[in-house]
C-alpha cells in the first residue's frame, strides 16, 4: 500500500511501518509470540495454575498465559484478569487476540485511556495516534462521509490529515490524528473539537469492507474479532487520553 503524503508533522517512519504491518499476514499484528507446545490438557492446566498463582507480570509470563489459555478455556476469565493487571503492550495484545470475555475490553480501554502504545517493527513503540483506513465506495452516503473527513483534516495545525492512497489500483484514504505533535492545551482542544466527527466517521466507515482502525499501533480490521461497537468503545477511550493532560 502506497500513496501521496503531504508535508506535515507526521512520523513518516510510523506510517511506513503501518503499511508493512498491514500487508503482512499472520498474528504478528497483535504482537503476541507464537504459542509453543503446551503438552496435554492436564499439563497445560497445571502450568497455567502455577503462572496464575505466581502473579508474574513479565512479558514472558504474559506470553505464556496467552499461549496456554486456549488449551484451558475454563481458566479464560482468570487469564484475562491476570493480563489486565499486567497492562503491558504484550498483555493488551493478548487480550485483543483471546476470545472476548467480561473484563477484556474494559482492560484494553483503560490501557488506551492511559496512553499505552504498541511496539512497531523497527522501533521501540508506536506514538499515540489514530488512523482510519478506508476505501472508496459507491454507496450513496460515501461522498458526504468523505467531505466530512476532508473538513476534519482541514485543521491548520496539521495534526489531523487525510492521505490519498491506492489499494489494488483503486482510491483509498487514511484519516489520521497525531495528538503528540501538538502542545497539551491545543491538543486537548482539537481532540474535543473533532471527537464527534471521528466517532461518526468510524461508526459509518467501519462497516465498509477493508476498513481498518488503528489506535496507538493496535489494528482493528472490519473482519477482525473486535466488533464495530466495541471498537467505538476503544476509540472513546483513546479520545479520553487525547482530551486530557491539558496542563
Amino acid at each position: 500500500m502506497s500513496g501521496r503524503r503531504s508535508d506535515g508533522p507526521v512520523p513518516s517512519d510510523t506510517l511506513a511501518a503501518l503499511d508493512r504491518a498491514r500487508d503482512e499476514p499472520g498474528p504478528h499484528l497483535w504482537l503476541v509470540p507464537a504459542a509453543t507446545d503446551t503438552g496435554d490438557a492436564d499439563e497445560a492446566l497445571s502450568e497455567l495454575d502455577v503462572l496464575l498463582a505466581r502473579g508474574d507480570t513479565s512479558d514472558e509470563a504474559a506470553a505464556r498465559l496467552i499461549a496456554l489459555a486456549p488449551r484451558v478455556p475454563g481458566r479464560l476469565r482468570a487469564v484475562v484478569a491476570a493480563l489486565a493487571a499486567v497492562g503491558t503492550p504484550v498483555a493488551v495484545a493478548g487480550l485483543l487476540g483471546l476470545p472476548q470475555v467480561p473484563g477484556a475490553l474494559e482492560a484494553v480501554a483503560r490501557a488506551l485511556a492511559g496512553g499505552l502504545t504498541r511496539a512497531l517493527p523497527g522501533s521501540a513503540a508506536a506514538p499515540v495516534f489514530l488512523a482510519l483506513d478506508f476505501r472508496g465506495s459507491r454507496a450513496r452516503p460515501f461522498p458526504d462521509l468523505l467531505r466530512r473527513a476532508q473538513l476534519v483534516a482541514a485543521d491548520p495545525s496539521g495534526a489531523v490529515r487525510l492521505d490519498v492512497l491506492r489499494v489494488d489500483g483503486k482510491p483509498a484514504y487514511r484519516l489520521s490524528f497525531w495528538p503528540d505533535t501538538l502542545p497539551p492545551r491545543p491538543r486537548a482542544a482539537l481532540a474535543r473539537a473533532c471527537a464527534a466527527d471521528l466517532a461518526l466517521l468510524h461508526g459509518r466507515l467501519a462497516r465498509l469492507r477493508g476498513t481498518r482502525l488503528w489506535l496507538n499501533g493496535f489494528c482493528f480490521a472490519d473482519d477482525g474479532p473486535v466488533s464495530v461497537a466495541a471498537q467505538g468503545h476503544l476509540l472513546a477511550a483513546w479520545l479520553t487520553w487525547s482530551e486530557g493532560h491539558a496542563s
